[in-house]
């Protein structure tokens, strides 16, 4: 029986992915609200205090938005589809030459 693409990609047996990117994958595809943190948190099923720390370090990259108790990913898209190349060559990078460690600096 045929799977579907969607379910296929995701069955696959790629890396999980880090809080950040999962945090900014859960906000890219619910785009049209903005969310409270433990809403984010539950959603990926991860620790609420992680969730914090990662949402603040992306709003300091300009990834996401934050008002009053909400969150948004960034209305920049330029930015997001940077990041986002970014994060895809250095996982590249990782796969190919490894971690680079403190070590091999």
């Amino acid at each position: 029986m045929p799977m579907e693409i969607d379910e296929f990609e995701e069955a696959g047996g790629g890396k999980e992915l880090t809080t950040g990117e999962a945090i900014v994958k859960f906000l890219l595809e619910n785009d049209e609200k903005a969310w409270k943190r433990s809403e984010i948190a539950a959603a990926i099923d991860r620790d609420p205090n992680t969730v914090a720390t990662n949402l603040s370090r992306l709003k300091s990259r300009g990834l996401v938005r934050h008002r009053k108790n909400h969150w948004a990913i960034t209305n920049d898209r330029e930015r997001l589809e940077e990041a986002i190349r970014f994060s895809n060559a250095l996982t590249g990078l990782n796969e190919a030459f490894g971690p680079l460690t403190s070590s091999s600096a």
